[in-house]
């Protein structure tokens, strides 16, 4: 009875997950598109020229502060200390902590958007320091733009302790809603500002970002009002859930701007080859960040929950159950991706941007760079769920050290591929340092694994090797019947290639998971059935 009941419990709480990813993925997926949106419109304004330069370089300093002052906070120890209150029927002393820790992090990021702006040219010299000799007007703009957009992680400052109290609170709609809005706002900046004032387009797009930050903040404020939100001018660091807060977010804070160094140092080593790398390196990775906040993000947001439970029961054999389940779910459905994104990439690039004056070489370059990126996709979703599943552990200082470490090789390898390997063999030099990124995942994701079989006892390895094989043949067969198309249409349409190279790589995936008796099939389609029962 009891084996029953926890098979019962574990086939509930993975059904429990799908879905939870599966409605986050969905919300995903429109921001994502709005997202595509929004450098389709920059792109056809600005292509790779300098100003798409100055505008991706100068907006990361913004992003890098709210990431570590607002956003460890937000993830890993406000949301759970916030729910720790209203679980022991505490609601006012929960409104006191929202009002701390929305006053602390707003002065937090006020402080260092000001430090940031008075050493913007310093900080532009230092990350921009061989494009510059070649395009001087490249460091005054991105300093420009740089000082306009500091605006905006005192906005998100707020706004992300609001999304994240709204979520604890079982309230997802309007968080969901801020990111389009924030998108929407920065294609506004770009179409209504006109091109001869100012800086033109690049300080239109800079001035939507503020425009946007302000929507993402706007749209969630009703939430709080339906949620009965109190809020106070209090500032304190003596009160203990503060001080908890603090103690929870050290090392995710530490592990975040570990994170957020991956693009400044791509800019870093990307301005050496050039400014139309920079742009490249740039959009290639906005570009995969479809598909990982698809199913990366989705699936690590979604399980998190459900392994913080099991871990805090010590239940570890449901707990490797539903890691091992998502882990294969993200490379039944990642695999095909990184096919896809390798060979497909060029028209999908072609289709979406290649207009205005981004041009074909400009399409070509980025293509590249996404072929690159596609190869280390599996590292990057995986990512999303192993450095969770520590974090259930109560484990945040073993993902922290493996992304120093991820940090350092992304260095060496981009920087040893990009200018020596790559070079020597003729290659694009660019393509070296995507590929010294991808490498550096695969390691990342690798030393976690182990850690975390050291930890847990074992991980069901020949559960998820299993599938590796099978889904792993399947997608070379998928990877060489979607190039073959692309090969054989190729002075056909665009459009043509994509839409035929789609689906005979699709058909031949799917088609040979059946046939390899690849689990995860058999669970898509009943799912499927499942929805299609619901609107017929």
């Amino acid at each position: 009875m009891s084996e029953n009941h926890t098979e019962e419990t574990a086939v509930s709480g993975r059904r429990q997950v799908m879905q939870a990813a599966g409605l986050v993925g969905a919300a995903f997926l429109v921001s994502r598109v709005v997202g595509l949106g929004r450098d389709i419109v920059a792109k056809y304004y600005l292509a790779l020229s300098v100003q798409a330069a100055a505008f991706d370089a100068a907006q990361q300093f913004p992003n890098f502060i709210f990431a570590v002052v607002a956003g460890g906070a937000i993830g890993s120890a406000f949301i759970p200390t916030f729910s720790a209150y209203f679980a022991r029927d505490d609601e006012p002393g929960a409104w006191r902590l929202f009002s701390a820790i929305v006053n602390l992090t707003f002065i937090v990021t006020l402080l260092a958007s000001l430090f940031t702006f008075i050493f913007a040219p310093t900080l532009t010299r230092l990350f921009l320091q061989e494009s510059i000799i070649d395009h001087p007007e490249l460091f005054s703009l991105t300093v420009r733009l740089m000082r306009v957009m500091l605006l905006t992680p005192m906005i998100f400052s707020v706004s992300g302790v609001i999304m994240g109290t709204l979520n604890a609170r079982q309230h997802f709609l309007l968080p969901a809603l801020a990111p389009i809005v924030y998108n929407l706002g920065i294609i506004a900046g770009a179409v209504l500002w006109p091109a001869d004032l100012g800086d033109g387009k690049a300080m239109g797009m800079a001035v939507g970002t503020v425009i946007g930050a302000c929507g993402h903040l706007l749209v969630q404020l009703p939430g709080l009002r339906w949620k009965g939100a109190r809020y106070t001018p209090l500032f304190t660091l003596r009160d203990a859930g503060v001080q908890q807060v603090l103690k929870l977010m050290a090392p995710r804070v530490l592990g975040l701007s570990f994170s957020y160094l991956n693009p400044l140092a791509m800019v870093f080593l990307a301005g050496r080859i050039g400014p139309a790398s920079i742009s490249a390196v740039t959009l290639a990775s906005r570009v995969m960040m479809m598909p990982q906040g698809i199913l990366g993000q989705a699936m690590g947001t979604a399980t998190f929950p459900t392994l913080a439970a099991l871990a805090a029961r010590n239940a570890l054999d449901e707990m490797r159950q539903i890691l091992t389940d998502s882990l294969r779910t993200l490379l039944f459905l990642g695999l095909p991706a990184t096919a896809l994104l390798i060979t497909l990439g060029k028209p999908v690039i072609a289709i979406l941007f290649e207009r205005g004056d981004f041009t074909a070489a400009d399409t070509a370059l980025v293509a590249a760079a996404l072929a690159f990126y596609a190869v280390g996709l599996i590292a990057l979703l995986s990512l999303e769920v192993v450095a969770r599943a520590f974090y259930a552990l109560n484990d945040t200082a073993t993902p922290v050290l493996a992304g120093a470490v991820q940090i350092a090789l992304m260095f060496v390898f981009g920087y040893f591929l990009s200018e020596w390997i790559f070079p020597a063999l003729g290659w694009l030099s660019l393509g070296g340092l995507v590929l010294g990124y991808s490498n550096s995942g695969f390691m990342e994701v690798g030393v976690l694994l182990w850690l975390l079989k050291r930890k847990m006892g074992r991980l069901n390895g020949r559960f998820l090797l299993d599938g590796i094989w099978r889904m792993g043949l399947a997608t070379l067969v998928m990877g060489i019947a979607s190039w073959a198309v692309v090969d054989y249409f190729a002075q056909s349409s665009i459009l043509l290639q994509l839409i035929l190279g789609g689906l005979v790589g699709a058909v031949a995936y799917f088609g040979l998971s059946f046939v390899l008796q690849v689990k995860e099939i058999h669970w898509l389609w009943q799912t499927t059935q499942r929805y299609l029962q619901r609107f017929i």
